[in-house]
């Protein structure tokens, strides 16, 4: 019965739901009363469905002359009929083009709903490199396109029409508003993306302090709104790092430390920048590092049987990354698990664990015996053509 909830609830908030019942209602009455007085006089009459078809085509004016009626009482109807479509054609066509204006104005400014949008990118916050962001997004996610991207800022939206401007980037959508705020996460349907990117907007405030507050402020609002969004966030400062693990961030973002270690590296190792950039944008076009998902059958194995697996000339395997995933999810199956004995000692220690489950753990080249625990995901080098 949800259709009728749906339905009736259309209805009563709808303000096409009236004119669109009467219309139908005087659609089907005229249909039905040229059939009763032209029934018996009229050949072309012989069924109701003769009346219905005759009244569509005289509501849309459009006039076959295949079915003309010939008493008085249904050429009245049709001079009514008549009447009545010309004005029902003329302002059905008025609402059509108010709605599509309406709503294309609304989608520019930044005033739609994202109510049905799924598997979609949210990106909260804005940058001057905005353009180049995103590009670097689409060609790096090949599965996503610009109809998955959405924007939640308080930018001007003449600034996203810019960016829109850009044939790769035509189908970008926007949603106008605090990106920490519930209202305008929810506009942009947080539930159903598939991740969201939460930049460290520097628009309305160049203080680190406030622009990571905000930051915090949004993975705290997303996770109160649905747990197993995957959440990454920018952060400027590293102290905000406690922080964003408190309020279950997924993946944490050092933009300026990264730099930082990056500059430290050169001094200590040479073509160490060249490396790590080659590898993250593809630009050699040769090889890229990224995660896959492990076997089944290799879960609570051990690292060697993992390298027979990955075992290829086209790629190497570096390590894995464990406790990918929800957090949420992760640490509710670990506590159910830690709780899995009589042993109080154990289980004091096992609960210690799950306090200080890490996400996104990274282990490059790990011992032959490693284990390999559920949530777990391939580090892995490969040859690209």
């Amino acid at each position: 019965m949800d259709w009728y909830r749906r339905f009736a609830r259309w209805v009563r908030h709808s303000q096409y739901a009236k004119p669109t019942f009467y219309f139908l209602l005087l659609f089907f009455l005229t249909g039905v009363f040229i059939w009763v007085f032209e029934l018996g006089e009229n050949d072309q009459f012989q069924t109701v469905m003769d009346g219905l078809w005759w009244s569509i085509i005289t509501f849309s004016t459009t006039g076959y002359g295949d079915k003309v009626p010939v008493t008085f009482a249904g050429r009245l109807i049709a001079v009514v009929t008549i009447m009545i479509g010309i004005g029902g054609t003329s302002l059905l066509s008025g609402a059509l083009a108010s709605w599509l204006v309406d709503r294309n104005t609304k989608a520019r400014r930044g005033l739609m709903d994202y109510r049905k949008l799924k598997d979609h990118l949210i990106i909260c916050g804005w940058k001057n490199d905005m353009k180049d962001i995103l590009q670097d997004i689409l060609r790096v996610s090949g599965d996503v396109t610009a109809d998955q991207l959405l924007i939640v800022s308080n930018v001007d939206s003449e600034r996203v029409e810019e960016l829109k401007e850009d044939p790769n980037l035509t189908g970008l959508k926007f949603v106008r508003g605090d990106y920490f705020a519930e209202a305008s996460l929810r506009r942009a349907n947080v539930e159903t993306a598939r991740k969201v990117l939460i930049l460290a907007d520097t628009l309305e405030s160049q203080a680190v302090s406030e622009v990571d507050s905000k930051t915090v402020m949004t993975v705290l609002t997303i996770k109160a709104i649905s747990r197993d969004v995957y959440v990454t966030a920018e952060v400027l400062d590293k102290k905000f790092e406690s922080y964003l693990k408190q309020a279950m961030c997924d993946e944490i973002l050092f933009s300026r430390d990264f730099s930082r270690q990056m500059i430290a590296n050169t001094s200590a190792t040479n073509g160490m920048s060249h490396i790590i950039y080659d590898l993250l944008t593809q630009s050699g076009g040769t090889s890229r590092l990224s995660t896959e998902p492990i076997p089944p059958d290799t879960i609570n194995k051990t690292y060697a049987d993992l390298k027979l697996h990955f075992q290829s000339p086209e790629r190497v395997l570096l390590g894995v990354l464990e406790n990918t995933g929800s957090p949420n999810r992760m640490k509710v199956e670990a506590l159910r698990d830690a709780q899995k004995t009589s042993d109080v000692s154990k289980l004091i220690t096992n609960l210690q664990k799950v306090k200080g489950l890490e996400v996104n753990k990274p282990f490059f080249l790990p011992a032959d015996d490693h284990p390999i625990q559920r949530y777990t995901q391939a580090i892995v080098l490969e040859r690209i053509s």
